[in-house]
């Protein structure tokens, strides 16, 4: 009878044990594709790593579990993938890499801040575009013209945020005053109080001393839109 009591024990512990499946082989196709299609589009070689140690070894069954990415996550270097399941409810995180082959400019030797970009300064590089810092420049065309604002180590990948923004007036420049409206332009001349860039919020000294205030724009022009 004794014998007959556990038995019934362990079968009743088993039916209550939620089931549960070898997560390892499910959820790695399933992250898998989920990030070749949020890399599709790419136009460099993409490849993606799961390491074994990140998935977990087991995890309540689900019929349809659904990959997302966590806010502020993307396809892109070292990253994280969510898994969910509602029924039964359930949410993993998983670490991944998503490594991007591409061809990325590097200083050519050390640069000092103020250098001016020339063909001389900087050399390509192919590998892990990925892996280095936002905002790492891709083609020659981003350098031509650009000033460093930053000293940069040889071998180091060349970034925006290492560069001047361009000038587009200058300060105590004459600029050219254009005001557009529904319908209508006008054209005045003035003074630039300070300098800013294109986009930039200027304030301008009208010939009749009137402060006035616009977006600077190339070709010393300021606009006013009304």
């Amino acid at each position: 009878m004794r014998c007959a009591a556990h038995l019934i024990l362990i079968a009743s512990l088993c039916a209550a044990t939620p089931a549960s499946f070898a997560a390892e082989p499910e959820l790695r196709p399933l992250i898998e594709g989920f990030l070749k299609r949020e890399t599709q589009n790419f136009t460099d070689p993409v490849s993606i790593e799961i390491r074994d140690a990140a998935l977990p070894r087991q995890a309540r069954d689900c019929p349809r579990p659904e990959a997302f990415f966590p806010a502020g996550r993307r396809a892109w270097g070292a990253t994280v993938v969510g898994v969910r399941c509602e029924e039964p409810r359930w949410t993993i995180y998983v670490p991944v890499r998503v490594r991007v082959q591409g061809e990325y400019l590097t200083a050519a030797r050390p640069l000092a801040a103020g250098t001016v970009l020339s063909p001389a300064d900087w050399k390509m590089q192919h590998g892990d575009v990925a892996s280095q810092p936002p905002g790492v420049l891709r083609t020659p065309e981003q350098t031509s013209g650009q000033t460093l604002r930053l000293p940069v180590l040889s071998g180091a990948a060349l970034r925006t945020d290492q560069l001047l923004v361009a000038t587009a007036v200058q300060r105590g420049q004459k600029v050219r005053v254009v005001y557009r409206g529904d319908g209508f332009e006008a054209v005045n001349e003035g003074t630039a109080l300070l300098a800013a860039a294109e986009g930039q919020v200027v304030q301008v000294r009208l010939s009749d001393g009137r402060i006035i205030e616009g977006l600077a724009r190339k070709d010393g022009v300021v606009e006013v839109v009304r």
